[in-house]
């Protein structure tokens, strides 16, 4: 068993939503960023990418792409990661955008311990140290 070879480990997906991860809107509202091999990552919503223009397009076949499309949509990770946030507030399901529905629904407290920085009703007031959410965890509507 000493000869098996060390396994690589590579992330070639990241999510980027204003929702956190357990919120319910944040399956409609996520955009991701896809590797797409050396270097280049994809901005995408579902089968629309993202373009260094703010628009977004549909992505064509490989096989329909021409090199000043593929200039134009694929990005380096940290180009590809600023252009996600600044989209992230503005897509749109259902005529409504992620933020439309985020101010409709105020961010709830994690509590029980959680630290602050994690905490969407905390994010942004600096509470005192040691950064624990001062909040009750919300009650789940559902």
């Amino acid at each position: 068993m000493a000869d098996l070879p060390v396994a690589f480990v590579q992330a070639t997906r990241y999510e980027v939503s204003i929702f956190p991860a357990d919120a319910r809107p944040r399956r409609h509202f996520t955009i991701t960023i896809e590797w797409r091999g050396d270097n280049q990552w994809a901005v995408l919503d579902g089968h629309y990418c993202l373009g260094s223009d703010g628009q977004w397009e549909y992505e064509p076949l490989p096989s329909n792409r021409d090199d000043a499309w593929t200039a134009s949509h694929r990005f380096d990770l940290e180009t590809a990661q600023e252009l996600a946030r600044k989209a992230a507030p503005f897509l749109i399901v259902n005529g409504r955008t992620a933020l439309d529905i985020y101010r409709r629904q105020p961010p709830a407290h994690l509590g029980g311990g959680a630290n602050a920085e994690d905490c969407p009703a905390c994010h942004g007031t600096n509470p005192p140290y040691p950064f624990i959410c001062p909040g009750p965890a919300a009650e789940d509507p559902s």
